[in-house]
């Protein structure tokens, strides 16, 4: 049985962590290891995940945080 493995992503701040399995977490002051909710773009229907450096907030598809955390995966 394949287990999830979380990781840190690189190039963002060290709070974040995104799974194999695509989910994404946060340890903020507030999260304490929340899984953050994803919503579907409008026009691409890949899912995005909204992450905060200081007061700016980014979205960011998660297929692309997963293939930045695992680069080794590919297929």
């Amino acid at each position: 049985m394949i287990t999830e493995e979380w990781r840190k992503i690189p190039d963002l701040p060290p709070m974040y962590e995104v799974s194999s399995w695509g989910q994404v977490r946060s340890f903020g002051p507030l999260a304490k290891g929340r899984t953050l909710k994803l919503r579907t773009h409008r026009f691409t229907g890949f899912p995005q995940v909204k992450l905060y450096e200081g007061k700016k907030h980014y979205w960011r598809y998660v297929h692309l945080l997963v293939a930045a955390a695992f680069p080794e995966e590919e297929s």
